[in-house]
């Protein structure tokens, strides 16, 4: 059997991100399904969470995959394949804020913290959701984008200052800054 006519089935989970990237960077249509399956749903709560709407966040994952397709024939292993993914995604939600307007964006934030302020909450873990997310959004753009690679999406410190394109230092530094806000903002629930 070609590489060209292998399927996503045929690609098991040992096949590294970076050689399904190589094939697909060769014209394999079905490593890419198999990367898209991998990590359509991180790439989905990277921007879910940085975004107001889901109808936002579900475009700026549209636009992901389509630079990441546009660019596949480019594409070196230079770092992980996920860092690769999500200094797009990164890229991409830079482009968006700087297109809209930064009232527009703090509006939506302020209606999304009023929308969860004044609901009835029916259980304490509910409660306790709500607040983490309110305090989450809180946080500094750049904190909260630290934040989120690194709890939501697994990176390491390391790789977010690559991503970020911002010294291991200052990610560090923003990392603990972000944990102490949430711990005072969560300090009646723990």
């Amino acid at each position: 059997m070609s590489q060209q006519s292998a399927t996503a089935e045929e690609y098991s989970q040992e096949v590294t991100d970076e050689t399904l990237m190589l094939a697909y960077s060769r014209g394999n249509a079905s490593a890419f399904e198999q990367l898209y399956q991998r990590h359509k749903n991180v790439v989905f709560r990277y921007f879910t969470k940085q975004c107001a709407s889901i109808a936002i966040a579900e475009e700026l994952c549209h636009d992901t995959w389509l630079k990441l397709i546009n660019n596949h024939s480019s594409y070196t292993v230079t770092a992980q394949f996920r860092t690769y993914l999500f200094t797009i995604a990164r890229n991409i939600l830079i482009d968006y804020r700087q297109k809209k307007s930064t009232t527009n964006e703090e509006n939506a934030n302020e209606n999304l913290e009023l929308s969860v302020t004044n609901r009835s909450l029916a259980t304490e873990n509910l409660q306790l959701a709500e607040a983490l997310t309110k305090n989450i959004t809180a946080l500094p753009a750049n904190q909260r984008e630290i934040f989120l690679l690194k709890q939501e999406s697994g990176f390491t410190i390391e790789q977010i200052a690559k991503i970020t394109a911002q010294q291991k230092e200052q990610v560090k530094s923003s990392w603990r800054y972000a944990l102490q806000r949430l711990r005072k903002g969560l300090s009646h629930y723990v």
